[in-house]
């Protein structure tokens, strides 16, 4: 497809399409990885105590919430598109396959077979896609106690898995789990392999059960120097 009927097939969805919301609220007592910053939400000025305005600080780590990883998260040493700051928009906004994989279990990690199996039944990936894994594992989302197993034997990706993702040159790829890689791997293989080959890392999505097939994704993170992550805003547009 070329560029010029790529763009009038996105505005085409983005004039006539739904959106889908695919991003968690941030509150206080979200879930966070254990060694990542906690969320914090307070009051700086308000109505009530007499002020003209009202806001909020916020503390936050760059991988609070629904986020964005780039490579600089896990890569020592990178090219012009190592930051947060300095992805290519193009990257961020375009086509994304959604593949369910709700039948994996805790601990355990989709094999590079899923995706084959998956593509004979809906059409080939194209470079450039971003492809999206549901665990389903958004349902254990909550604040304080009630998200505790959301980081606790969450599933993820294979290393065999993340390899086929990057030979097929893909732009990005999403899950709706604290992480791409299985709880417990602290080898990280698909962190490594994903963010090593320029492939950035979407994590803490929801609602990917509204998604079909294919739809336009749009992650937009925020423009943070020298950052190695984001949070961002993540939604989806379906014809």
């Amino acid at each position: 497809m070329s560029d010029a009927n790529g763009l009038s097939a996105a505005l085409r969805t983005l004039s006539g399409g739904e959106f889908v919301d695919l991003t968690h609220t941030l509150e206080e007592g979200v879930p966070t990885v254990p060694t990542h910053a906690r969320y914090g939400h307070t009051l700086y000025e308000s109505y009530e105590k007499g002020d003209a305005a009202c806001h909020y600080r916020l503390t936050l780590g760059e991988h609070t919430g629904t986020h964005m990883d780039a490579p600089l998260h896990f890569i020592a040493e990178g090219d012009a598109h190592y930051d947060i700051s300095s992805i290519p928009l193009d990257r961020l906004v375009g086509r994304a396959a959604s593949i369910d994989v709700t039948d994996i279990g805790p601990n355990e990690t989709v094999p590079a077979d899923r995706i084959r199996e998956w593509e004979s039944e809906h059409g080939a990936l194209e470079a450039g896609d971003r492809v999206l894994f549901r665990f389903g594992w958004d349902r254990h989302w909550g604040t304080g106690g009630d998200g505790s197993y959301y980081i606790e034997e969450w599933p993820g990706l294979s290393a065999e898995a993340a390899a086929y993702l990057t030979d097929a040159d893909i732009a990005v790829v999403g899950c709706d789990t604290a992480a791409i890689d299985v709880s417990g791997d602290e080898g990280f293989p698909a962190h490594y392999e994903l963010l090593g080959n320029e492939v950035y890392i979407v994590e803490n999505l929801t609602n990917l059960g509204a998604l079909p097939p294919f739809s336009l994704l749009v992650t937009l993170p925020l423009k943070i120097g020298d950052g190695s992550g984001s949070p961002i805003r993540a939604v989806a547009v379906v014809e």
